[in-house]
């Protein structure tokens, strides 16, 4: 009898778990690369950049040195049709907030992927951000978000 709960138990787990990684959206990878001349700090400011550190594996760290970089990833929970990483970084009085995000949405009874990227500058900071890589059968991307 307790054989059979335990086992009972682990299907549920097992179903439950499955059915996270069946919802999961795609990943993105993530480069920051820090080429200004001192230190930048990263922080999760709001639910959007909460949601990104929790996602993230590694989880991004927190300075990165000048001239230095840091690498991740980020796999949304929400579904499987939308994914995306915030992602706030600081260097002295110089903020960025790096935004990218994928959609899938029908347009004329066809499901379209699109992603988007956007970086706000604040106190000087020059921020740039490029989609370096696509790839389109499991909508995974990678995308470098550039500080100085």
């Amino acid at each position: 009898m307790k054989l059979c709960n335990k086992l009972k138990w682990l299907t549920v787990v097992g179903a439950i778990a499955a059915s996270g990684m069946a919802l999961a959206g795609p990943e993105v990878r993530v480069t920051f690369k820090n080429n200004g001349s001192e230190e930048a700090s990263y922080s999760a400011v709001g639910s959007n950049g909460t949601m990104t550190y929790t996602n993230a594996q590694p989880k991004p760290t927190t300075s990165v040195a000048p001239g230095s970089q840091d690498l991740y990833g980020v796999r949304s929970s929400v579904s499987p049709d939308m994914g995306y990483a915030v992602v706030d970084y600081r260097m002295g009085s110089k903020t960025c907030r790096f935004s990218t995000t994928y959609t899938r949405n029908f347009a004329h009874g066809v499901r379209t992927p699109k992603w988007n990227k956007s970086a706000v500058a604040g106190g000087g900071a020059r921020c740039d951000v490029r989609i370096t890589s696509v790839d389109y059968s499991s909508h995974n991307w990678s995308v470098e978000f550039t500080m100085r």
